[in-house]
């Protein structure tokens, strides 16, 4: 199986449907209104890495042409020195993952942080505590939100 084919779906121990990807410790799930998020598909301990994925990048002189779209619901900001809050300036090159770490929802209380390889094309994602098989995968978006997160 190719890393990036999508497996089955299945049932998971919640009752859930999930659908299972090549990364063993996460898949995706519908939470209703809210959409698709990252569930965890067993316990993790705190500081681990259960995602490091390539990064699609997007030209500054692109951006200008793709931040009003959807697409900037799904970027990173990708260059150094700068935090997520600069993709608003629309200045600078932003990262589509090109993994599961896309569909990652926000939370304030994050179970999970973010960690570009500017030079590596890469991001990857590690727990900053324990996970409980079931629960949602978590990060803080670190930037000012576009949507209210009490209606999620």
């Amino acid at each position: 199986m190719d890393i990036y084919e999508k497996a089955d779906s299945f049932r998971h121990a919640t009752g859930q449907e999930v659908a299972r990807y090549a990364n063993s410790f996460i898949g995706i799930r519908h939470f209703g209104s809210k959409g698709r998020g990252v569930i965890a598909l067993r316990n993790i301990r705190a500081g681990t890495s259960i995602e490091r994925c390539p990064v699609l990048i997007i030209p500054a002189e692109d951006r200008q042409r793709t931040d009003p779209t959807i697409v900037f619901t799904y970027v990173f900001m990708w260059e150094h020195g700068t935090t997520e809050q600069d993709l608003y300036n629309g200045a600078g090159r932003a990262g589509i993952a090109l993994g599961l770490s896309s569909l990652l929802n926000h939370s304030y209380s994050p179970n999970a942080v973010f960690i570009r390889h500017i030079d590596a094309l890469e991001l990857e994602l590690k727990t900053c505590r324990d996970v409980a098989c079931g629960e949602e995968i978590l990060i803080d978006y670190q930037m000012k939100l576009w949507f209210d997160p009490a209606g999620c």
